[in-house]
């Protein structure tokens, strides 16, 4: 008989469904929400399909001690830190013991100030909501800022990164993006690059005959036709045609734009980037002027 093939005569091909009860659920709230609200949620599972690839691979807090010579401790430690001391002979491990210690081989010249921070272990938890899982650093002061402090203001000073899950680190985050637009308003930041009208115009163009061409009418072709033509001109690589047609009609046959010619005007650099521009973070570091008091408050305000 002559019957046409189904997919079903071909298992390879067949495509592949969903449990029925997964069905169920994704058509309980794809059918009665808004599209706004299921791209949304649509976002939302994608993004925790990401949590994985994102979250901290190891503890964030290794909470090794750190003795001096005579058996006191000084603070806790990474074991980064702990190997880096042991590499180089300054401190010994201490195997025998509940906990992990090293004990230096030399009296250090200084002792940290914030001896109760230093010295308390520290638990590998969101310090937000107590989650242990998907857990990520988040920086108190935002990097853009910190980044450009004075060194001083940088070096082993860890309590200013904490531990957050990724849900309250997405809050915090918007949250801080907020302030910081809040703060670089008042420095009215000039942008880092201007677009070029008349290149965006020609790109366009070039995007709408490649992608668009089959769905658009004759005279719009004309139109973005003449507009990608008019730039080649300019360039010397073809003849203007405004002297040979009479009729005034530059969208016939005359304009032959050839696929490379599409793509390099599709592939035009129209951004134009400003030699005088400073970045807002930068704008908001000077203004504290490298005056410890200023830095101070800033950093207490965050």
């Amino acid at each position: 008989t002559n019957r046409k093939k189904s997919h079903r005569d071909n298992p390879r091909k067949s495509k592949k469904t969903k449990n029925p009860q997964e069905q169920d659920d994704h058509d309980d709230w794809t059918d009665h929400l808004p599209s706004h609200i299921i791209r949304e949620r649509m976002k939302e599972q994608r993004r925790k399909a990401k949590l994985p690839l994102l979250a901290m691979k190891s503890k964030m807090y290794d909470n090794i001690t750190m003795l001096d010579p005579s058996g006191q401790t000084l603070n806790k430690i990474s074991k980064k830190k702990a190997r880096w001391y042991i590499s180089r002979n300054l401190a010994t491990y201490e195997p025998n013991t509940s906990q992990q210690f090293i004990r230096l081989k030399f009296e250090p010249k200084a002792r940290s100030t914030n001896s109760n921070y230093g010295k308390s272990e520290k638990k590998n938890v969101c310090v937000a909501c107590g989650g242990e899982e998907n857990q990520m650093r988040f920086y108190i002061v935002p990097y853009a800022y910190r980044q450009l402090f004075p060194r001083r203001y940088k070096s082993h000073i860890s309590h200013d990164v904490v531990l957050l899950c990724a849900s309250c680190h997405l809050r915090c985050g918007q949250q801080t993006q907020l302030r910081m637009n809040e703060i670089e308003e008042r420095f009215h930041p000039v942008k880092s690059h201007t677009n070029d009208k008349d290149l965006f115009k020609i790109r366009s163009s070039g995007m709408a005959l490649m992608h668009h061409r089959d769905k658009m009418p004759q005279e719009r072709i004309k139109f973005h036709q003449q507009i990608v033509w008019e730039y080649f001109v300019q360039l010397g690589e073809v003849q203007d045609h405004n002297d040979d047609d009479d009729d005034g009609d530059m969208g016939g046959e005359g304009m032959d734009l050839s696929k490379e010619m599409l793509q390099r005007a599709v592939d035009i650099e129209y951004r134009v980037e400003n030699p005088n521009h400073v970045s807002a973070s930068e704008l908001v570091v000077n203004s504290l002027n490298n005056d410890d008091e200023k830095m101070a408050l800033f950093i207490r305000e965050w």
